[in-house]
């Protein structure tokens, strides 16, 4: 995956740059390369600060989307800039659970099941909806167990 931002910052054309490929993911300014890690085990996460001439640009991605902000703003939409790190720990403590339970009682399936959710935890983590986040942890959870009874019934069924 790749993704480049033309910048203007005082005056001066800026390149950034996020790519993803075998050696690990990579933000280049200017052509100078910079290798990121994610934050997270599960999903993608990186929150990369890039200070050109005062301005303040980081480099935000959450899964496959990437998104740059410039003093605050997201580029493209205009919504404000949440840092990472102010993501609720109990979102990353049901993505765990949710992905690795998951995997563990209903194999793969449920792995998948856990990691979309975990996607909607961190959403609704970084806008501070915490109740929402534990309804969606729930709701997963329920997900899951349903599947986990349908494959049992369907094993009984079919005599395995």
């Amino acid at each position: 995956m790749k993704k480049v931002w033309d910048v203007n910052v005082n005056g001066t054309a800026h390149t950034i740059e996020y790519k993803t490929g075998f050696g690990g993911a990579k933000i280049l300014v200017n052509g100078v390369s910079y290798k990121v890690k994610s934050q997270n085990w599960w999903i993608v996460m990186i929150d990369y600060p890039v200070v050109i001439d005062g301005t303040e640009l980081r480099v935000v991605v959450i899964g496959n989307k990437v998104r740059l902000a410039v003093n605050g703003i997201y580029q493209g939409s205009g919504e404000p800039y949440v840092p990472l790190h102010k993501m609720p720990a109990l979102s990353n403590v049901f993505l765990g659970i949710s992905c690795l339970g998951g995997a563990i009682a209903g194999g793969w399936l449920c792995l998948i099941i856990g990691l979309l959710f975990g996607f909607l935890y961190i959403k609704l983590g970084l806008e501070g909806k915490i109740k929402s986040v534990v309804a969606a942890f729930a709701a997963c959870t329920v997900v899951q167990i349903l599947y986990c009874v349908f494959v049992i019934w369907l094993r009984q069924k079919a005599g395995i």
